[in-house]
């Protein structure tokens, strides 16, 4: 017998004896059966604590009248780690305008004695706190056995070369780059399996990327930071799965002073400058695969996450104020119909 696939029709063409054609159409109805798709919902969930705190006070006294020839100076004076404003000597020098003191609380004081002495103090106090709280909840479905990749970000350019022409007939100069773009933001792929005992195995690829904001005028180009996890992992349907998590807590300090003075008790913080900062970070993924193998429940989740969406669209429509002039409804997606049977696949929402 002959057997023959026409990719067209997706039918197969047999050609063999009755007994034959029996056995092959047995094995063909076995094999020729709905494949069975996984929802693969993730939740990835990034909380940071950033937490700083500066003091310091500086002080300069100069000796000697304007147009002397020699002028002694003494006092302090600390790196400007919180910019230009925060040293005394910069601020001093600096063309007015130009510079501005630090952030935080400053106090300043100067005063001339006589035309002969001259004495100025800074101090600075600063404290900062930030947080961020990310929630990202990207959702793919695919085939058994199947990839499927999600990306949600931005194409950034990255500089891979620089070139320089130089004309000597007209003394121009055509400077050019060369870029590559590459994808920033969050990235998913999987590949599900499913096994005859319900568990679902999952090759999983997920990567969160961003640009640090203050490298994005740099001359070489942006610096980006990665988070990714790449795994394998074996999951019941319908039960959540931690894929892995990062727990970070950094410390630093610093401190400036003058030797000697700077360890008086009480005196000393007049002749010292501090500074101290923490980050703390906690990332965490999870994952939750869900088996869909009949059309009831495909079409039952595609109308359960359709009604999840209409509800947020109606739950932000702008509020009515009599002292603002009416703005029109934000659109709204249709309502739609589930059909009679259908039911919320084992997980539910997510």
């Amino acid at each position: 017998g002959q057997i023959q696939a026409d990719p067209t029709t997706n039918a197969l063409i047999i050609t063999a004896p009755e007994p034959q054609y029996r056995q092959l159409r047995a094995v063909i109805d076995k094999l020729d059966g709905r494949r069975a798709q996984v929802l693969v919902e993730s939740l990835i969930v990034e909380v940071n604590a950033d937490k700083a705190a500066e003091f310091g006070i500086q002080w300069q006294t100069a000796l000697g009248s304007k147009g002397d020839s020699n002028i002694g100076l003494i006092g302090t004076n600390y790196s400007a780690a919180s910019g230009a404003g925060a040293n005394i000597i910069n601020l001093a020098t600096a063309t007015p305008g130009t510079v501005r003191p630090g952030g935080g609380l400053n106090f300043g004081l100067g005063h001339n004695f006589g035309g002969k002495y001259g004495l100025s103090v800074l101090a600075r106090f600063l404290e900062t706190n930030g947080d961020g709280n990310v929630l990202s909840t990207p959702n793919l479905l695919t085939l058994d056995n199947e990839e499927a990749k999600i990306i949600i970000g931005q194409n950034v350019p990255f500089i891979t070369g620089q070139y320089t022409n130089n004309n000597s007939n007209s003394g121009s100069v055509n400077p050019f780059q060369t870029i590559e773009r590459k994808d920033v933001g969050l990235s998913l792929r999987v590949r599900p399996q499913i096994n005859e005992n319900g568990t679902v195995k999952l090759s999983i690829f997920q990567e969160v990327s961003d640009v640090v904001a203050s490298t994005i005028n740099n001359l070489n180009g942006p610096t980006t930071s990665k988070r990714s996890i790449e795994s394998n992992v074996l999951v019941e349907d319908g039960s959540i799965v931690v894929l892995g998590g990062l727990l970070q807590d950094k410390y630093s300090g610093g401190q400036e002073k003058v030797p000697g003075l700077g360890d008086i008790p009480l005196f000393g913080s007049l002749f010292k400058s501090e500074a101290r900062s923490r980050n703390k970070t906690n990332l965490m993924v999870f994952l939750r695969p869900i088996v869909i193998r009949d059309a009831a429940s495909s079409e039952a989740l595609a109308l359960d996450r359709y009604d999840m969406i209409r509800a947020t669209q109606e739950g932000n429509q702008p509020d009515a104020n009599i002292m603002l002039r009416a703005v029109p409804q934000s659109p709204v997606v249709p309502t739609l119909t589930r059909a009679v049977g259908t039911s919320v696949p084992s997980g539910g929402k997510p």
